[in-house]
């Protein structure tokens, strides 16, 4: 499931059911660091890279107009994702929504996507402690 938290808003509120997550994270750039007495390549580790959170949830007026798109604003709100063991993500950042592709014998959906400022994988504990009610 994911929640959503708009800004200045003190309570988590169910957004969507959504159909994947994508990864939290991605490695870390390699920084060469070899020097010309070595005979073996040396690194150190680099930035690692906030990615592109993009969801893809099923299109209906409802999901679309009145639950995501209040949120795509171009102002910065938090999403928590909540997986099964109770444990989620936590993203802040910038959100953007549109209708997919439909085809023939298909359901329409849509993709929120989130411009991320901030990703931190938090534990059961912490996911329960952030949201208001056990309805996850």
């Amino acid at each position: 499931m994911l929640y959503g938290k708009k800004k200045g808003a003190t309570a988590f509120e169910e957004l969507v059911e959504i159909k994947d997550v994508p990864e939290s994270g991605s490695d870390p750039e390699q920084i060469d660091v070899t020097t010309l007495k070595r005979k073996i390549k040396s690194y150190v580790a680099g930035r690692q890279d906030s990615t592109l959170q993009s969801f893809t949830y099923n299109y209906t007026e409802e999901n679309y107009f009145t639950k995501v798109m209040p949120y795509c604003n171009g102002e910065i709100h938090e999403f928590l994702v909540v997986f099964q063991d109770e444990t989620g993500t936590l993203i802040e950042g910038s959100a953007t929504t549109r209708k997919n592709a439909v085809s023939l014998n298909s359901a329409v959906e849509a993709t929120l996507a989130i411009t991320p400022q901030n990703i931190v994988d938090k534990n059961s504990t912490e996911v329960s402690a952030l949201l208001p009610t056990s309805g996850n």
